[in-house]
């Protein structure tokens, strides 16, 4: 883990944090094509919500590859791993909508 006394982020120290910051980077951008593509061919004002919780589980996701303390680390992965929930679920809601 990361020296306390030289202030390095988590993300340099821990392979796990990494393999997890590029599944979700993969994970967003995927969520939120899917949704981009779902407003072009069913217009609909429901796919908004898909594609702000893509892109803030994508701005999380990117603050936590440079935070440097554990209880912001903690944070910052729940709050990446709502949003890309959030997100995925929303995308079934989204399509029901817009088809019905």
């Amino acid at each position: 883990m990361a020296d306390p006394r030289n202030d390095s982020p988590l993300f340099d120290a821990d392979a796990i944090l990494r393999k997890a910051y590029f599944g979700v980077w993969l994970l967003s951008l995927v969520f939120a094509g899917f949704a981009i593509w779902g407003v072009i061919r069913y217009p609909h004002w429901s796919w908004a919500l898909p594609i702000v919780a893509a892109a803030v589980a994508l701005a999380a996701n990117h603050r936590l590859r440079i935070a440097n303390r554990r209880g912001e680390t903690v944070l910052l992965a729940v709050a990446t791993l709502v949003f890309v929930v959030v997100s995925g679920a929303m995308l079934g809601v989204a399509l029901r909508l817009a088809r019905a």
